[in-house]
């Protein structure tokens, strides 16, 4: 026999990645079930010493407990009911526990061999974890065990861009979206004569007090939005200290656990791979504002620089 356990850490695992898993084993599954059917029609016409059996006896088993949000559990043991529930409740789901297992005898004349093979895979939001048991000799199950270290290896990172440059991210789209209102209050500023003789003693003023302008606005408007995008998808805080000065609790990002866990879309996390999407499709939306509104805040700095020494 060999057996494996895998554990899955910083990974995103789609839905459609587990979809594919769970195909692929109601496929197999119906393979061998077809196989034993034709090889007893075969074999049921020949003595003992003469039949070949490769699936003799086959029992399959296709078992799935899903634990939901609201306390309760459903335990199917088909396909179909599974993709029922997958389709239309994945939402709701806490997690999941599958079993996938096949039992059957290999018979070559006289010569018998009895063979077990079991798939089991704990599934939750935030982890997953595979054990394997398979037969060494015989490989009917080995096809779904490398789809699944395939799907496994080339799952994007969890702890990707979207995550480490998540401050960058949302100061881009800020001082996008604030740039032109913080332009339009800080030339109308320019009426009053203090604030025109501030504008006028360097080239930096103008510039900065419209930038932080724009990140102000941009983030007031803007930020529930991409709050609510990243809700699910940032790490948890942690205790880091406490700050005397402040006189409060000091708080960051556990990165080290986040990269040991996964992202497993059930549940909660249903919509975390669109709300990625989202935030890549609006940065780069945003990002192209950028360059004009530097270019603006260039032009009214100079044109601010001459009305306060000419005024």
């Amino acid at each position: 026999m060999y057996n494996d356990t895998i554990k899955v850490a910083n990974k995103i695992i789609s839905d459609t990645d587990l979809l594919d898993i769970f195909q692929k084993m109601d496929d197999e599954l119906k393979i061998n079930q077809q196989l034993c059917r034709q090889e007893t029609l075969q074999n049921e016409k020949y003595d003992l010493e003469y039949q070949h059996w490769t699936v003799k006896n086959f029992e399959g088993e296709f078992l799935c407990t899903f634990d939901f949000y609201d306390d309760t559990n459903i335990t199917v043991d088909n396909y179909n009911s599974f993709m029922t529930i997958f389709n239309n409740r994945l939402q709701d789901v806490k997690d999941m526990w599958v079993r996938y297992r096949y039992s059957y005898l290999i018979v070559e004349g006289r010569q018998m061999q009895s063979v077990s093979q079991r798939i089991n895979m704990n599934i939750y939001e935030y982890k997953m974890e595979i054990d394997v048991s398979l037969s060494s000799q015989d490989q009917k199950m080995n096809d779904i065990y490398q789809l699944i270290k395939e799907k496994i290896l080339k799952a994007p990172e969890r702890y990707d861009r979207t995550i480490k440059k998540k401050g960058t991210i949302t100061n881009k789209i800020g001082f996008a979206v604030g740039v032109i209102p913080s332009l339009i209050v800080c030339s109308l500023l320019a009426l009053i004569p203090t604030v025109r003789e501030v504008y006028g003693a360097t080239y930096v003023v103008f510039p900065i007090v419209v930038s932080i302008l724009a990140l102000l606005i941009g983030n007031t408007a803007f930020g529930g939005k991409l709050d609510r995008l990243y809700k699910t998808i940032v790490p948890e805080q942690k205790y880091a200290g406490y700050d005397a000065n402040k006189h409060k609790s000091i708080y960051k990002d556990d990165i080290d656990k986040f990269l040991t866990t996964s992202e497993i879309i059930i549940g909660k996390n249903v919509d975390n791979i669109r709300n990625r999407e989202e935030i890549i499709r609006l940065e780069e939306k945003y990002s192209k504002y950028i360059p004009m509104g530097i270019l603006a805040i260039i032009m009214l700095s100079i044109i601010m620089i001459f009305i306060g020494k000419l005024l």
